[in-house]
Parts: structure tokens; sequence; C-alpha cells
């Protein structure tokens, strides 16, 4: 009977005293180290760079694709914790004040220790929750022809590497991969070409030849052909496969907004912000897929490229001084 007598007065001092509101101030700032943790995790962390990806996608609109996300719904999620740890201050000034900041938390350190590893283990709960059940290896059923679309692109009429006018339109009854990227990124365009270049070698040699990869330079003013034909020759791409793109800069600087490849330089650096984008044209000239960078969009692009083969047709015939 004491101990239970013992038990509801130290409950009773935790509710009446400093002890709750130092628990609460606890959880506040841990809850906002994780949420700043997970808003600017750096890529390449594994797990972690994985599960804040998916948070930020969720709560926050996030695209990785461009980077982009709502801001607003960002920083109202970051005052959250504020909010709570201003209203545990206001009701409780007087018991925080009576003992001091430092006071109030060495009298119940006990109290502030369960609240941050309480709601650190809630957290990291949800964070080992969210993984995936067969580890890195498990990726989402692709959803076909539910995210497919069927837009119509620019009318896209410009010049490779070699010098050769290239159009979509000539294109006809391929399937065709459109990205933008500049030859002297050094940052997201070498995955970008990699990943096309995992494209084409996935491909049986006989779907090949149904097959075309073009490439819009970001950077129109300065892409000059023989770094555009270098860029070509580095990756090993096949010159009927392959077509690195460009042309008058208004043109390319059109087709690119049509198409979502948003690019902003900084003007300090001269580094090209752009979108990381993958667009698929159907045999009929229609758009019909937009992945992301993104190692679990790569399988997807795989499947929708077989799918599009398979509706594909013959060969159109071609103008003289087009490519195949």
């Amino acid at each position: 009977m004491r101990r239970l007598r013992h038990a509801f007065g130290a409950l009773r001092d935790f509710f009446n005293g400093a002890g709750l509101p130092v628990c609460l101030l606890a959880t506040a700032a841990v809850y906002e180290v994780f949420l700043l943790a997970v808003i600017f995790a750096p890529v390449g962390w594994g797990p972690w760079s994985r599960f804040s990806e998916e948070f930020k996608i969720w709560c926050f609109s996030y695209n990785p694709a461009t980077g982009g996300m709502k801001w607003g719904a960002v920083w109202l999620m970051i005052f959250e914790p504020a909010v709570l740890a201003l209203i545990t201050v206001f009701f409780y000034r007087r018991n925080l004040w009576e003992l001091g900041p430092l006071g109030a938390v060495r009298q119940h350190w006990r109290a502030a220790l369960s609240g941050g590893v309480l709601t650190a283990v809630a957290l990291l709960g949800l964070t080992a929750f969210s993984r995936p059940a067969s580890g890195e290896s498990a990726i989402l059923p692709f959803p076909g022809k539910r995210i497919r679309t069927e837009l119509a692109p620019p009318d896209i009429r410009l010049t490779d590497q070699r010098g050769r006018e290239v159009s979509l339109e000539s294109l006809r009854g391929k399937v065709v991969l459109i990205t933008g990227v500049y030859a002297t990124c050094s940052t997201a365009c070498p995955q970008i070409l990699q990943t096309v270049k995992r494209m084409l070698d996935a491909l049986p040699e006989k779907e090949r030849e149904h097959f075309v990869a073009l490439a819009i330079s970001l950077d129109p003013e300065n892409d000059a052909s023989w770094m555009m034909n270098a860029i070509a020759e580095t990756y090993g791409f096949p010159a009927e496969r392959f077509h690195y793109l460009n042309g008058e800069v208004g043109n390319v600087r059109a087709i690119l907004e049509h198409m979502g490849f948003s690019a902003i330089r900084n003007e300090q650096t001269g580094v090209i912000d752009h979108a990381n984008l993958f667009v698929l044209v159907d045999p009929l000239g229609r758009i019909a897929y937009r992945f992301g960078l993104d190692p679990r969009h790569e399988p997807w692009m795989h499947e929708a490229i077989a799918e599009l083969l398979a509706e594909s047709g013959p060969a159109p015939v071609l103008t003289q001084g087009t490519p195949p």
C-alpha cells in the first residue's frame, strides 16, 4: 500500500511539477532533430536515404527527378515541434522558472531521458517498418497502363553529334527514349547516360533496331559537336541507336520546356540545375511514360520499353538525310 501511495505521489508530482514539461521538451527536441535529418538527408546513405525519400514523397510531394517539393508543408512540419515547445513553456512557465532550465533538467533528468528515448525508439521503429520486407532488392511492381499517357510531344527536329538532322517524326514505328544532358556536367548527367547505356545493352539484338535514344542538350549555347561526339564515343553508344541533339538555342529551349526538362544555370558556379528525366515515346509518336533518375524506376523502364517494343511495327521509310 505504501508503494502504491508513493507511486501515485510521484505521478502527481510529475504532472503538477516540472517533470511533464521537461519530458515534452525532450520529445520536441528529438522529433525536431529527426525531421531535419530526414528532410536534408544526403543521397547515398543506404536505408536512411531511401526512408527519407519515401517520407518526403508522401508528406511533401517530393519529386526525386527534380528535387522539388512543397516547401510550405516542409516548414510547417519543421515548426510543429517548436510550437509544442512554446506551448509547453507557456503553460508550465512557473514550474520551469522556479527551478531554472538547467535545474529542471537536473531534477527531472529521468523524465527528459524517457521522453527522448521513447520518441527516438518510436521514430526508429517507423524507419525500420517502412523498409522493404525483402531488403534493398524489393521493388514495387510496374504500374503499367495505369501510369501510361498519350500526350503529343513537340516537333523535334535537331542535329546530332555527327551533324545529321534527326526528327521525331522520322522515328515513327520505333520506341524512342528522350532525356536531357550537357557535355560538361559531372554530377547527374553521367548517371543518366549510364542508365541509357544499360537500357540499350539489355535489349536483344533483334529489338535494338526498333529502339532509339535521344539526348537533348541542356546547354545548347556551349555544347559543340565535337564535345557531343566525344560523349557518345566515351560511353560506347552505337551511332544508329543514340543521337545527342542540339540546334538553334531558342528552338532547343522551347523543346526542353515543352517536355518538362527544366534547366537553370547557377551564375556563380556555371553548373546547370536540371530535371533528371527519361521520356518514352511509343511507336505512334505519343509520350507514353515519364521516369526519373531513381534506382526503383530503372526496372520499370525496362518493362515499359519491352511493352512498347511489343507494339512497334515495321520501321518507317526515311527520307534522305535522316538517320535510321
